[in-house]
């Protein structure tokens, strides 16, 4: 957890997860939030969101939804018919800092694999891409974490670029 320990990796390891089947708990339920369950679900993960209120683009049949604040204790609270093992990836998406580090640090104490803390990539395993598939191709840009809005904006270049070649 080199994020973690000594800010962000000069030489972050690409790589891509298979998410089929995994646990992945998600914290907050905000546009933030939203993007994150809707990568997670496209991805075949089984998605937990732990949120007082949700975006109307989360799809409530498709998660199972604690309609909570967080508390220390939820992530190893799986149950109503989840498998209660510890989720294998935990997504911290509050827009309070101290909820996010809380998170972050019940995960890593319940050892959780990957965490991330989406207000804090110095907090994170990992941070997410953006991205560009089809069918049979997945292209990622990624600043390391240090710039999201320019991975955006490069993806739209990237998009151009690319056009009719895919």
């Amino acid at each position: 957890m080199s994020g973690v320990a000594s800010g962000l990796p000069e030489h972050p390891y690409p790589v891509n997860i298979d998410m089929r089947g995994r646990l992945a708990f998600v914290v907050g339920g905000g546009a933030v939030a939203a993007r994150k369950v809707g990568t997670l679900l496209h991805c075949g993960a089984k998605v937990v969101v732990i949120s007082p209120a949700l975006d109307p683009r989360i799809d409530r049949s498709r998660v199972d939804w604690r309609e909570k604040s967080y508390k220390s204790g939820d992530i190893l609270a799986a149950g109503d018919g989840m498998a209660a093992d510890v989720p294998f990836v935990v997504l911290a998406c509050t827009d309070d800092a101290n909820v996010n580090a809380q998170v972050v640090r019940d995960a890593q104490a319940a050892g959780v694999p990957l965490t991330n803390n989406v207000g804090d990539p110095a907090q994170s395993d990992f941070y997410n891409v953006a991205k560009i598939e089809t069918d049979d191709c997945l292209l990622t840009v990624s600043t390391k974490g240090r710039d999201p809005a320019r991975a955006r904006r490069l993806k739209q270049e990237l998009c151009e670029w690319v056009g009719g070649m895919m």
